[in-house]
């Protein structure tokens, strides 16, 4: 392992030249020896975080796509950092490979459900880095992908439920079928230029003060 080359690292691959990478990598010479790495592989290094504090600061800053995360780190270890990073309701997962000397099975356990999708040792190889960057990206896409479609269902069933709460509550009143009333529902919707969720939830809501 040479001084211009403390992670021992090889002559890289072509990568995915799209990804933003943040390190988060708390000694400096290893974390330049990534950053010149990564960028002759290709690859956009968008910033590098010190320590764990920086890395979720940087992490919300900057934007990446990917990161790269030492675990043993001054002020916030990566596992929390990783944590916070990810642990925000409703934002896509953002793929976190752990780069670090300890192989400690304990920490790959406690890795798991924090958006960690690789986990390597130092010195690490182009050969083991790009490939595992690679899968971790394609993992995080498929991911993120199904639960938009789970997110959409979700919304989708809510909808039909107002729906079908507003159509017993016009029938009920109004005395007409349900035909009917989705009909009238339908035709009051396009009249107020609103969706047909949000004019069932305000009947609903009418509904519930004249009760």
């Amino acid at each position: 392992m040479s001084p211009n080359n403390p992670i021992g690292v090889t002559t890289p691959r072509a990568p995915t030249p799209s990804l933003r990478i943040l390190l988060a990598e708390d000694d400096r010479s290893v974390a330049d020896g990534f950053r010149t790495i990564l960028q002759n592989a290709g690859y956009r290094v968008v910033g590098v975080a010190y320590n764990g504090v920086e890395a979720v600061e940087k992490t919300s800053e900057l934007n990446p796509n990917m990161i790269l995360m030492d675990i043993k780190m001054p002020l916030m270890d990566g596992l929390e950092a990783a944590r916070r990073i990810n642990d925000i309701p409703g934002q896509n997962i953002i793929p976190i490979i752990l780069v670090t000397a300890y192989a400690e099975k304990h920490l790959v356990e406690k890795a798991k459900g924090r958006g960690i999708l690789g986990y390597l040792v130092k010195p690490v190889h182009v050969d083991d880095l790009v490939p595992a960057i690679e899968m971790a990206q394609s993992i995080a896409q498929t991911i993120n992908a199904l639960e938009g479609v789970v997110e959409n269902l979700s919304e989708e069933l809510e909808a039909r439920k107002l729906l079908e709460r507003a159509k017993g509550i016009l029938m009920k009143h109004l005395s007409i079928d349900e035909e009917t009333a989705m009909r009238m529902m339908q035709k009051e919707s396009r009249r107020q230029r609103i969706k047909l969720k949000e004019l069932a939830r305000a009947i609903i809501a009418s509904h519930s003060v004249l009760s």
